[in-house]
């Protein structure tokens, strides 16, 4: 029987051959894996405490009040009055207008709007609100009744505003919120209260009515931003303050033709009458005017009256989106004046801060919440 022969032994210099995966390379994985796992550990906790801080920013950015927007010079849109603040001027001679043909409910008159009383204005008798229409002066005040000024940004807000100034649905409606920033002759009446009273009667007194011209304001205010959009992104005051003035055309009017129930007087006159011209600050407010802090204001019905328009339209969720204006303006002026004038003067809004604050507690609790989890999670 064949026998095989026996295996060969190992030669005497055989040198075994070490393996790749060596004792010696194992210690480096081990430490890279363990390093691996302390960032994951240190990933878990810090990610969550990233995002917290980012939500918590976020959150204090969205909540900040904006700026108010810089106001219009009082003086009309010929210059740029960063300082504007409201005032009674002396009288300038009539601005020579064309008569209007828009329609007007009551008889007019050739008024002469540059003609002051020589009664001083807190030594006139404030005339009650006309119980018929009065006569209206020739021609009736219009926004813009100055030059225009020719600062625009484009040749299409300048057509547009030389268009809408001469069209009937805006001259129509006599907009007093346009009257009070922009019109001579307006300013002019405030030295004569017998006739400022028929200019404020005619502007509460249109045809079309009210309604109609909210609505013609509103398609005016959807044309401006067309129309002058170059000129609203370079912030000219001209375009920014005629859109506010635009957007808010029924609640300033709704002000402005508030009367004193005890006197049977308009609340404009009686504030353009008060020696102070704190109350007249109020009316200024929907167009981004802030009410100076030395204000002193009479604290009576009227601007109570006020101020609750303001509120209520600020509330109005149909309003309150073309108020920016009077957003900026109204919480500061009610708390002035609920300082000065006692609570429930004025309703003061849940005002940034507030929110704030209560924000900030359930932001906080669940930031602790997550990180106690974590620590109980990662570092039994």
């Amino acid at each position: 029987m064949f026998t095989p022969p026996p295996s060969p032994g190992p030669t005497a210099n055989f040198t075994p051959v070490s393996n790749p995966t060596s004792q010696s390379s194992i210690g480096p994985t081990l430490g890279a894996k363990k390093r691996t796992g302390r960032q994951f550990r240190r990933a878990v906790i810090i990610v969550p405490l990233v995002l917290m801080a980012i939500t918590i920013s976020a959150r204090l950015l969205s909540l900040t009040p904006f700026s108010p927007p810089v106001p219009v010079s009082w003086h009309g849109l010929i210059a740029d009055g960063s300082n504007r603040r409201p005032h009674r001027r002396h009288p300038l001679p009539a601005p020579q207008l064309p008569q209007s043909s828009s329609s007007s409910s009551a008889p007019s008159t050739s008024t002469s709007l540059g003609a002051a009383s020589s009664t001083g204005i807190s030594n006139q008798i404030t005339p009650t609100v006309p119980s018929s229409p009065p006569p209206l002066p020739t021609p009736f005040p219009q926004p813009f009744d100055g030059n225009l000024a020719q600062n625009f940004s484009s040749v299409s807000c300048f057509n547009f505003f030389g268009n809408m100034t001469n069209t009937q649905p805006f001259r129509a409606c006599r907009p007093f919120s346009l009257l009070l920033q922009s019109s001579d002759s307006f300013i002019n009446a405030q030295q004569n209260l017998t006739l400022l009273n028929s200019i404020i009667w005619g502007t509460c007194n249109t045809s079309p009515g009210v309604a109609q011209c909210a609505a013609n304001m509103g398609w005016f205010a959807a044309s401006l931003k067309t129309a002058c959009a170059q000129d609203l992104k370079d912030q000219n005051s001209m375009a920014v303050n005629t859109l506010a003035a635009l957007q808010a055309f029924q609640v300033m009017h709704d002000a402005s033709c508030l009367a004193d129930p005890t006197t049977n007087t308009y609340c404009f006159l009686t504030a353009v009458r008060n020696p102070s011209p704190s109350d007249l600050y109020y009316y200024q407010l929907p167009l981004s005017i802030l009410l100076p802090k030395s204000s002193t204001p009479s604290c009576g019905a009227c601007t109570k009256s006020v101020m609750g328009i303001y509120a209520a339209a600020i509330q109005n969720s149909t309003q309150a989106p073309g108020l920016a204006g009077l957003k900026a303006t109204y919480q500061p002026a009610a708390e002035l004046s609920v300082g000065l004038c006692g609570a429930g003067y004025a309703k003061t809004l849940a005002s940034s801060a507030s929110s704030l604050s209560g924000t900030n507690v359930n932001i906080l609790a669940v930031f602790l919440v997550m990180t106690t989890w974590t620590l109980l999670v990662f570092f039994p």
